[in-house]
């Protein structure tokens, strides 16, 4: 009986054994290794301490970049992240430095910029559309804007802080926002990429838009967005700059015109039985008690009671 059972025992565990001869004897497969290894087994490789003998600045501040979570991260363990943007740098190395032997991203090589940076962003929802915006189809690379080395935390990579850096290029903005009237960006209560996407906006403007594709206005200003039982026409078949300036404006509540009533008449001067100075007109507006639209259609946005916006 003792035997049987020893039996039942020794086959199992002789078969274990042989597997683990097997294993133990296999050669190991390359493709059974994670990415970063392999990457840092590449011909020509070599390691960051190697990059600091020359770059011993610029290696030092890369330890505080967000870019560093390539070699501290267990994810990615990365001892050659500079390779990663920079290509294999042991000819560069042993070559006094030489700058052909390495991709440097200065002169012709800047267009490279982007396919290095999009090798690793692309697949993130908010980049992954660079190719048809028009910083690209202006030419810009990700380097007019970020910094990879020596940018803080917490910035974006970004060479100055963000609305600086977007008003050094677009003027016009930079001065509507000097208007009494305004989206208060110069005072850092609102950033440029709270309405617009720099990186993957599909219209001219690279405006984001909200979780229903309506403006990107109706992030904040929610109560404006309906949808309401009585829609005001402009609010729905075009959008807030109709009646609005986005950035700044000379007029109350960043409008279009000096006045409320200018702005109503470029839509409501032919409106029967409404304006006029004579029968059947009931809003003779040289009055100045009928100057004031909202004062009485207090829902110019549209009205869930009112058909003519009153409340």
């Amino acid at each position: 009986m003792t035997s049987i059972r020893v039996l039942k025992f020794a086959l199992p565990l002789s078969a274990l054994l042989a597997v683990a001869g097997l294993l133990a004897g296999a050669p190991s497969d390359p493709q059974d290794q994670n990415a970063p290894q392999a990457a840092a087994q590449k011909p020509g490789s070599i390691n960051n301490e190697d990059c600091a003998v020359c770059h011993e600045d610029v290696v030092k501040a890369f330890d505080r970049n967000p870019h560093a979570v390539l070699e501290k991260s267990p994810k990615f363990n990365m001892k050659n992240s500079c390779e990663s943007c920079h290509g294999p740098g042991e000819e560069h190395a042993t070559n006094g430095g030489d700058r052909t032997k390495i991709i440097t991203f200065r002169d012709k090589a800047k267009k490279l910029y982007n396919d290095q940076c999009l090798a690793c962003h692309n697949d993130h929802p908010d980049v992954n559309g660079f190719a048809g915006t028009a910083h690209a189809k202006f030419g810009m690379s990700c380097s007019d804007c970020h910094t990879v080395h020596g940018a803080a935390t917490m910035t974006r990579l970004l060479q100055k802080p963000e609305g600086v850096l977007c008003l050094s290029c677009h003027t016009e903005q930079r001065t509507s926002f000097s208007k009494p009237f305004r989206h208060r960006v110069r005072e850092n209560s609102m950033r440029c990429s709270d309405c617009h996407e720099p990186h993957s906006g599909i219209d001219r403007r690279m405006t984001r838009r909200t979780e229903f594709g309506r403006e990107a206005c109706f992030k904040c200003h929610t109560d404006k967005e309906g949808p309401f039982v009585f829609e005001h026409a402009p609010t729905v078949i075009r959008d807030c700059r109709t009646c609005h300036e986005p950035h700044g404006s000379n007029n109350p509540k960043m409008l279009v015109r000096a006045t409320v009533r200018q702005l109503c008449l470029e839509c409501h001067t032919t409106t029967v039985g409404v304006l006029g100075n004579s029968p059947p007109a009931f809003h003779d507006i040289r009055s100045p008690r009928y100057q004031h639209c909202t004062t009485c259609h207090v829902k110019v946005h549209g009205s869930n009671h009112d058909a003519g916006f009153l409340r």
